[in-house]
Formats: C-alpha cells, sequence, structure tokens
C-alpha cells in the first residue's frame, strides 16, 4: 500500500512540473536591446517571423564612443548563406554581410528549466498585474547562457537575456507586442542595399 501511494504522490508531482509554453512565431514589438560588453543601447522597432527565420529591426543605437546612429538592419537566416542588410539612415549607406551563426528563436527551448513564476506590477489589483514565468538554458558544449521570461497567458516574451563567447551578454527587453506582422513588405531588403539595376 505504502508504495502505491509513493507511486501516485509522485506521479502528481511529475505532472505539476511545468511544461514550456509555444511563443508567438510572428510579431512585431518595440524593444531595447543592452550590449554591455560591445557598451551600446539599442531602441527598435522589431518585426519577427520564425517560421521564415526572418527578423527586421529599425534602430536607434546609442553607442558610448560615437554618439547615436540609426540604422534599419534584416537578418534573413532562410536563405544560404544567411544575409544582413545593415542600411545606415543618416548616411544612406548599405553594408552586405553573410550571417555565420544560426537563427535564434525567441522561444522556451524544450530542454529549459523553469526557474518560478511572478507577477509584473501589482497582485493584489485585477487588471493592475501581469503573471509572468521565468526559463532558464545553459549549453557548456556549446557555450552559452539564456534565461527568458514569458506572460503565463499567451507566451509573449518580456525579457531575454542571452550569453556565448561571440555575443558576450545581451540583454532585450519586450514592449508593446501585437501578434502577426502588419506588413509583409518588411522583410524585403531596403533597395539601396540591392546594387544598381542591370543595364
Amino acid at each position: 500500500m505504502k508504495a502505491l501511494l509513493l507511486l501516485l504522490l509522485a506521479a502528481a508531482a511529475y505532472g505539476q512540473v511545468p511544461e514550456p509554453c509555444r511563443a508567438p512565431s510572428d510579431f512585431e514589438s518595440n524593444v531595447g536591446i543592452q550590449d554591455s560588453t560591445r557598451g551600446f543601447y539599442v531602441r527598435a522597432k522589431l518585426s519577427y517571423d520564425s517560421r521564415n527565420m526572418r527578423i527586421r529591426r529599425i534602430e536607434e543605437v546609442d553607442e558610448s564612443r560615437t554618439g547615436k546612429e540609426f540604422f534599419d538592419v534584416l537578418y534573413l537566416h532562410n536563405t544560404m548563406p544567411g544575409k544582413e542588410y545593415r542600411f545606415n539612415l543618416r548616411t544612406k549607406q548599405c553594408e552586405t554581410r553573410e550571417l555565420n551563426y544560426p537563427f535564434r528563436p525567441i522561444e522556451i527551448p524544450m530542454n529549459a528549466t523553469h526557474m518560478g513564476d511572478f507577477t509584473i506590477g501589482t497582485k493584489g489589483a485585477p487588471h493592475e498585474g501581469v503573471e509572468v514565468s521565468l526559463w532558464g538554458d545553459r549549453n557548456r558544449e556549446e557555450g552559452f547562457e539564456w534565461v527568458g521570461s514569458f506572460t503565463s497567458t499567451g507566451c509573449v516574451p518580456v525579457n531575454d537575456m542571452f550569453y556565448s563567447n561571440r555575443t558576450g551578454r545581451v540583454t532585450t527587453e519586450f514592449f508593446d507586442v501585437t501578434l502577426g506582422i502588419s506588413d509583409a513588405n518588411v522583410f524585403i531588403p531596403p533597395r539601396e542595399c540591392m546594387g544598381p539595376p542591370p543595364p
């Protein structure tokens, strides 16, 4: 009887282990990105499409050495090789680079560890707080650490901290998230980046 009771208690405890929720596959958001290793802060309008591995950011960059810069940046991981188009909105110059790192989706990895739940804002009053789940992941072999929080309803990203030897520590905060993409043309490279038309 004791063995059966222990088995039932273990099954009940196992059944209460939180499962990672599924984050939205496409959304638009305002973001704040802090890169403490390279010493800059970015405010940006983000368009994100994980199905097609595409990200576009209209950025205002505060860099400690050079001051403020403005960029229209498109990351296309769905081409071989991946491409980055970086258009400087002040100088009207465009840089095109190959992406030599994989697409990193804004989601909870399946092997992430649930680190707890908390409320942003006030817990006691209705509609004055947001319930959030905190998750973490670490891979020593690949040399990265990740911690992210997502809303309990809708699994919308709230913040994301990523560290690797390649990137250093980058923290992203998400604001004013809207689901879906309002204009599919946002993932077309700026015409200034495509070179002159053929003769």
